[in-house]
């Protein structure tokens, strides 16, 4: 995180916001530990996962890449971009070895793809309507991905109980800590730029939830 005289705010929000986001998503939450489940147990399906995974985390560096491009880039914005490629590579890496085959962001390699797409497209969408048209790259950039955190840091901790049920040898702890850390740092650094506002956060986490409940739809069926 960015060092700086007055991070607690920002932090002591996101307590209170992780609480709010785990409580709003308390009848998702058995859906996506059954479908974990079902899907750890068979290798194929859970290799296209955990490649869609990668897709996702791909797509996220992407974004990060295309949107935070100027001179006056930090070295905050390029760990965060390093970290989602590595997530990616990760991924990628930990699907072809359940699938014992390479694997392609092709939908015959992936689970769901449209609907994972779709999810990443439209929570971008809402994010910059709910900002305006006087929103600052930078402070699109930091709600679009503490938004996703919170996402990915609640369906990674669910993943990671599902491995553990299963005594899958993938572990997602790193993932997890460094999600966390991102997490905090979006926090913060929209804290900093007095650009951290509640209802704000509060739209597009509802935004959020309801693609992501069509999400989990579509893996169902998948």
């Amino acid at each position: 995180m960015l060092e700086h005289a007055e991070p607690a705010p920002a932090l002591s929000w996101l307590d209170g916001a992780l609480a709010r986001f785990a409580a709003d998503n308390n009848e998702l939450a058995p859906r996506t530990r059954a479908l974990l489940d079902r899907i750890v147990a068979e290798p194929n399906r859970h290799a296209r996962m955990i490649n869609t995974l990668s897709l996702l985390e791909h797509m996220g560096s992407h974004k990060i890449m295309a949107t935070q491009h100027t001179a006056a880039i930090d070295q905050a914005t390029l760990k965060h971009v390093a970290e989602e490629a590595h997530h990616a590579f990760f991924m990628k890496r930990q699907a072809e070895k359940t699938a014992e085959r390479a694997l392609e962001y092709v939908a015959e390699d992936l689970l769901a793809p449209s609907s994972a797409r779709m999810y990443f497209q439209r929570l971008e969408g809402a994010t910059l309507r709910a900002l305006g048209p006087r929103r600052s790259a930078r402070a699109a950039y930091l709600y679009m991905s503490m938004i996703v955190e919170f996402r990915a840091l609640w369906f990674y901790g669910l993943y990671e109980q599902a491995l553990k049920r299963a005594r899958h040898a993938m572990s997602l702890k790193r993932v997890l800590g460094e999600e966390q850390a991102h997490l905090g740092d979006m926090a913060e650094r929209l804290g900093i730029g007095n650009d951290l506002d509640d209802a704000h956060a509060s739209q597009l986490l509802s935004a959020e939830r309801a693609l992501y409940s069509r999400l989990l739809a579509a893996l169902e069926r998948a």
